[in-house]
C-alpha cells in the first residue's frame, strides 16, 4: 500500500504522515502526474481528500471512492487476490 500526495508540498505531506501516524509510504507526486494518469473516465474523481484507489495487478483501476468504505475495499482486494 502506498499513499500518493500531489496537492501539498513535500514538507506538509511529511507532517501529515507524522500527525496521522501513517506507517505506509506516502509518495510525493509533484505536479500530480500519477493522479492525472489514473483519474480518467467513468471512475474519475476531483475530490482532494479522502480518495481511496485500488489498482489491480494489471495496472487497471478497480476501485475509487471519496469516502472511507473499508468493507467495500476489503471485498475488492480479496477478489483481486483470489484471481
Amino acid at each position: 500500500m502506498w499513499g500518493i500526495g500531489p496537492q501539498d508540498g513535500l514538507s506538509n505531506l511529511q507532517i501529515f504522515q507524522e500527525q496521522m501516524g501513517v506507517t505506509y509510504p506516502i509518495l510525493y507526486d509533484d505536479g500530480g502526474m500519477a493522479h492525472a494518469d489514473y483519474n480518467a473516465g467513468a471512475k474519475s474523481t476531483n475530490s482532494v481528500y479522502p480518495q481511496d484507489w485500488i489498482i489491480g495487478v494489471d495496472g487497471t483501476v478497480l476501485y475509487v471512492n471519496t469516502a472511507y468504505e473499508p468493507n467495500e475495499m476489503i471485498a475488492v482486494i480479496e477478489a483481486e487476490l483470489a484471481k
